[in-house]
């Protein structure tokens, strides 16, 4: 670093620090220093960590939460158990919110042939919460869970790409079956977490490298943890301690933030975010970042084996009237694919599907519909207002005479037993930093954690085939096609993107910027967030 770069970085990390100075300010004066918006935005989030301050014991609840809940690697996830496991565990990579990527147990990474082949180095003298230190058998065993034919890990789909995996030295090599440009970010998924092995078993009770270390853990119910002296980042894990909470009821939630039992929350309600937000002390933090809300149909169970069929559904929900009477304008209108369009391979010359009673009766008449009562499964489990957004549905529907049941279901034991296992439900998805991953996880055929059972050959060989091609023009063009399919022909309704709206008390310093693929900052809250000064 010249003398001239030391001082232009020391001039904008003092102008970060001043008091008032936000995230906007700074961006401004930094590009126009000469610094990308990458540089910028990673300077402006070190100087707001580089601020913050250690101790206090924090206190959260999520509205979700099963005792079905396992630490084991690769287990479906709710907000409740993944953010204890990425707070106990570490990964290689971790997401950035400018959509890059951040090192962890890896320090570097790089591609060869083209792609098929990527390095990782591992960082040296990493402990595990049980003072062994991270080697790089521990890394491959750990990503072996997600291999192989018995592998029940929903990171499966993803692992499949991988014909092999060896060390040398300090590296571990990722040998691919067929080049794979987006490879470094299916490993910053929660699931391809690192634990402890040996002789080739990987313990998954909780020992992890990550940031606090488990002391109490009751599935759907609750969790405990320490911070850990050992942390191999000394810009994270700023909480002395936490306890993280499983409280299904979201009047019960709010109550708890409104009396700061409790420092955060999620989800909040959108209807009655306002409201909550009136309370002194309390903030609200709606954050947007492509997580969809879904309605898979079973394509392997009649009626919604029929194309037609499906169309007439798609063509039956209201999502303006979702978003603003539902989701209280907390979420944008999606089309029936998960590809979000501040994304660069979002195609924009699909039309957006409205609500069209009319068109929904074309269809009906067309899949031969007979008049039949169809079931729609709601839990808040899926999303807050669930259920209300079901009668709604079944109200516009008889526009179109089609007759819809709304099952109301419990929040504990919707994703063990009503979530891809009934025909037509309601569900939501985090959102992945790339096309691919969302994908590769839910839309292909065999994809892991594919709950519409939709398998269309053509869609699958376009996803492997954007997969594989480097040249990000030629990829959008596959992508605009798979989106299409998608709109005319997938078995999934992906009404809205939904904003992850929280509460949060006042004296909570977020660090920066929020990233928003998933709750809580993707997971990533007690070990970014801390109490403000003199606030603990």
């Amino acid at each position: 670093m010249n003398e001239q770069t030391h001082d232009l970085e020391r001039m904008l990390r003092n102008f970060a620090g001043r008091k008032g100075v936000t995230r906007r300010d700074f961006l401004e004066r930094a590009v126009a220093s000469g610094l990308t918006v990458a540089a910028a935005t990673a300077m402006w989030s070190e100087s707001a960590r580089a601020a913050q301050v250690r101790g206090g014991h924090i206190v959260t609840a999520v509205g979700d939460g099963q005792s079905a809940d396992s630490l084991t690697f690769g287990h479906p996830g709710n907000g409740h158990q993944t953010c204890i496991q990425e707070t106990i565990r570490s990964k290689l990579v971790d997401a950035r919110t400018d959509g890059g990527l951040d090192p962890m147990l890896a320090t570097e990474w790089h591609a060869s042939d083209a792609g098929a082949t990527w390095t990782f180095k591992l960082r040296q003298g990493v402990e595990f919460h049980n003072g062994k230190t991270v080697d790089t058998q521990d890394v491959i065993d750990s990503m072996n869970v997600h291999r192989g034919p018995d592998s029940q890990s929903g990171g499966a789909s993803m692992m499949a790409i991988v014909a092999d995996i060896r060390s040398d030295g300090d590296d571990v090599i990722f040998e691919l079956g067929e080049p794979a440009a987006d490879f470094p970010y299916y490993l910053a998924q929660y699931l391809f977490q690192v634990g402890p092995s040996v002789d080739g078993e990987v313990d998954m009770s909780g020992v992890g490298t990550g940031a606090y270390v488990l002391q109490e853990y009751e599935p759907g119910v609750r969790a405990i943890g320490e911070r850990f002296a050992n942390y191999f980042l000394e810009d994270q894990g700023f909480f002395d301690s936490f306890e993280h909470l499983s409280v299904k009821d979201h009047a019960a939630l709010s109550s708890a933030l409104a009396s700061d039992s409790v420092q955060a929350v999620w989800p909040v309600e959108p209807k009655t975010a306002d409201l909550l937000g009136q309370n002194q002390g309390v903030n609200i933090l709606s954050v947007a970042g492509g997580s969809t809300i879904t309605m898979p149909m079973r394509a392997d169970t009649a009626p919604f084996d029929n194309v037609d069929f499906r169309l007439a559904m798609k063509y039956l929900v209201d999502r303006e009237q979702m978003r603003d009477v539902i989701f209280n304008g907390h979420a944008s209108l999606a089309n029936d694919h998960p590809v979000a369009p501040f994304d660069q391979f979002f195609n924009p010359a699909i039309p957006q599907r409205e609500f069209d009673p009319d068109k929904a009766r074309h269809h009906l008449e067309k899949a031969g519909y007979g008049g039949e009562t169809i079931q729609l499964h709601a839990s808040a489990a899926a999303f807050s207002g669930a259920v209300d957004s079901g009668v709604l549905f079944a109200e516009n529907a008889k526009q179109a005479g089609f007759n819809v049941e709304v099952v109301r279901q419990p929040v504990d034991g919707y994703w063990a037993d009503v979530w891809a296992k009934e025909p037509f439900v309601y569900c939501y998805w985090n959102a992945r930093p790339t096309p691919d991953l969302m994908l590769t996880l839910a839309y292909i055929c065999d994809a892991a954690w594919g709950d519409s059972y939709w398998c269309d050959r053509e869609f699958t060989d376009l996803v492997a085939a954007a997969r594989t091609e480097l040249d990000t023009e030629k990829r959008k063009l596959i992508y605009a096609d798979v989106q299409l399919i998608l709109h005319e022909r997938g078995s999934t309704i992906v009404p809205l993107f939904q904003n992850l709206v929280h509460g949060v008390r006042d004296r909570i310093d977020t660090g920066g910027d929020v990233l928003g693929a998933a709750p809580f900052d993707t997971f990533r809250m007690f070990r970014k967030w801390s109490f403000k000064e003199g606030m603990a």
